[in-house]
């Protein structure tokens, strides 16, 4: 059974998932500090899901700036392995999951219950503000959209916010 996708408005359930060193990450650890922006990948390996990434690592300096942090959970259900390319580490985690749980909690599951790839950009409180949700088209923000859509949430607050008051 899918969980109902996670809408505008709502906040992201809190999670901790280990990167590609092992390092733990929790979600709950950047609350009122910095806002996410979340790229969940729909399997690995996917050679459009990979140029994508590669493609948004050129922002991970400027969303750091918006007070953001990149992190792009990858669900290994065809692979135990994940290896990014090249000899620089990505600038931001890669999250590994099992499975499709993480997405089904999220609502990211296509018709027959497999993960679709999507990118969730939220405040300092966990509050989504925009979502980007994919098929096997993989048409996913580009850099610009993305980096725009970070910014404008950098500078909102959650007492203010209410999308019919403010354009």
């Amino acid at each position: 059974m899918t969980d109902p996708m996670i809408a505008v408005g709502d906040r992201i359930v809190d999670f901790t998932l280990e990167d590609l060193g092992g390092r733990r990450i929790e979600t709950r650890r950047f609350y009122l500090r910095r806002g996410l922006v979340l790229v969940f990948l729909h399997e690995w390996p996917c050679a459009d899901c990979l140029a994508y990434l590669r493609r948004i690592s050129s922002l991970a300096d400027e969303i750091a700036r918006a007070r953001s942090q990149l992190l792009a959970i990858i669900p290994l259900g065809r692979t135990l392995a994940v290896h990014w390319p090249g000899d620089e580490p990505p600038p931001f985690p890669l999250l590994l999951t099992e499975g499709e749980e993480l997405h089904r909690r999220f609502g990211l599951l296509d018709g027959a219950g497999r993960p679709v790839a999507a990118v969730i950009v939220t405040d300092d409180t966990g509050t989504v503000w925009e979502i980007w949700r994919t098929g096997d088209q993989h048409d996913l923000p580009d850099q610009l959209d993305l980096l725009e859509t970070v910014e404008y949430v950098s500078y909102q607050c959650p007492e203010c916010w209410d999308r019919q008051r403010w354009p």
